[in-house]
């Protein structure tokens, strides 16, 4: 026996000796997890989804030390057509104030560099503060009007705060600038009439983290669902097909705590690896699932049930994993950090599920197989109720002591019944073994028959 064929032995000897201590442990490891959880980071920027080696990434970042490389986040104020106090001209003294306001307050951000709007033009051409009577002067003006129409459109139903900045390499504070800038806007208030808009490329780059987000959440929830409708179509009950989804959720909730913890950000790429970890790790779930219950319907115990389906699936679980994270890490050799990113990501995913196939599986089988028993032998009355449990892959475990308040007689004919049906079926495998045995003597006899035939034939022929 091979030394890795032993370690699979041992592992599932552990778990059948101690399924709530392998639980346990395995619990401690998912709350080590959860606290990196919560560290997950999205990446929306560009740049960071690019090799900062390229010629144009790193041109651009030389102009942005420099400080030349800036990017825009525009607040668009405009005619509110729905309100009930509708205006015609947005060029009045009200919105200027209401503009020159907000331009103020936004300068006072610590990461926006400069900001422009109509209130900056006029106060530059009348290098003062304006009055009504000088705003309405200034705006007759030809040449103050050629001026507002780089922020003012033609038809004066919006006017425009453009506000530069450089952080949109950095997605923390680009995110924490896009929230300060719409808190800004929210405690500036409007005019009646008056409505904002946000965009520019860190406001853009904030929704799209929020868009990854959502479909993350969105896809790993429908193929969470999915699964499970196709284990319990597969399996009949709800507990045989819980104890999957627990093994595949865990595997997703490990690989975002190493995320956490490792510094790996999600991205549009990276948004799909929990379904596809679950899509890939249940797969292995199955497997040892249906070898465990079929061995127990055909008469093995829970120690042998477990054996046979960690070694025997065991060990192909193994090839198909290795195989699958090879795969998955040939991503590495690309030129974009995105695609090396989720090479990284799908190989932890595809690994975690394994280990948890073969490490935590078994133990959830022998509990939901204990806890099946106890509920089940509450729903059938009479020995004939408990012989069909019996005789199911949710059978009485071995050992079943009736606890305070059971009928001890009914228990004992169950267990009675139990070990008739386990003998019979230990006798139809030695009946079959016994009738394979003497297929081989009489194949073994007829190929002596025949080799003496030969042998006589060749004498006679010298």
């Amino acid at each position: 026996m091979n030394p890795y064929n032993t370690l699979l032995k041992r592992i599932a000897h552990f778990q059948v000796a101690h399924p709530y201590l392998t639980l346990m442990f395995i619990g401690a490891i998912t709350i080590v997890f959860l606290g990196g959880v919560a560290k997950v980071q999205t990446v929306a920027a560009l740049e960071n989804m690019m090799p900062s080696s390229l010629e144009e990434i790193s041109a651009f970042n030389a102009l942005r030390d420099a400080g030349d490389g800036q990017d825009m986040i525009a607040v668009v104020v405009e005619l509110d057509p729905e309100s009930t106090l509708p205006r015609t001209d947005i060029l009045d003294y009200e919105v200027y104030e209401h503009v020159k306001r907000l331009s103020d307050q936004l300068s006072g951000e610590t990461d926006i560099l400069a900001v422009y709007s109509l209130s900056s033009v006029l106060e530059s051409m009348a290098h003062a503060p304006l009055d009504e009577q000088t705003f309405d002067a200034l705006t007759q003006d030809p040449l103050v009007q050629a001026q507002l129409l780089n922020y003012v459109n033609r038809a004066r139903t919006n006017t425009i705060i453009i506000a530069t900045t450089d952080v949109s390499a950095n997605d923390a504070r680009m995110k924490l600038l896009a929230r300060r800038i719409v808190k800004d806007t929210e405690s500036v208030g409007s005019p009646p009439g008056i409505t904002h808009r946000l965009t520019g490329t860190p406001i853009i780059q904030q929704e799209l983290g929020k868009l990854i987000n959502h479909d993350r959440s969105v896809t790993q929830n429908i193929s969470t669902l999915f699964v499970f409708i196709i284990v319990m179509l597969l399996f009949g009950t709800f507990t045989s097909a819980l104890v999957p989804i627990i093994v595949v959720t865990l595997s997703v909730t490990w690989l975002y705590g190493t995320m956490g913890y490792t510094g790996l950000p999600i991205s549009t790429l990276a948004g799909g690896v929990a379904a596809m970890v679950i899509g890939i790790g249940i797969d292995y779930a199955i497997h040892l699932m249906s070898k465990y219950k079929y061995e127990r319907k055909h008469g093995l115990d829970i120690e042998e049930s477990v054996e046979a389906a960690v070694t025997d699936t065991g060990i192909a679980l193994t090839g198909a994993s290795v195989a699958t994270m090879l795969a998955f890490l040939a991503f590495l050799t690309g030129a974009m950090p995105e695609m090396r990113r989720f090479g990284i990501l799908m190989t932890l995913g595809v690994g975690y599920s394994f280990l948890l196939s073969i490490g935590a599986l078994p133990a959830l089988l022998i509990l939901e197989e204990r806890l099946f028993y106890r509920l089940r032998r509450h729903l059938h009355f009479g020995p004939e109720g408990e012989y069909f449990l019996a005789t199911q892959d949710e059978a009485c475990p071995p050992g079943y002591a009736p606890v305070e308040g059971e009928d001890k007689e009914l228990q004992a004919h169950v267990t009675t019944k139990f070990k008739v049906y386990k003998r019979n079926g230990n006798e139809q495998t030695r009946r079959k073994g016994h009738a394979n045995k003497r297929e081989e003597r009489k194949g073994r006899a007829e190929s002596h028959d025949t080799m003496e035939r030969k042998m006589t034939t060749r004498r006679r022929t010298r």
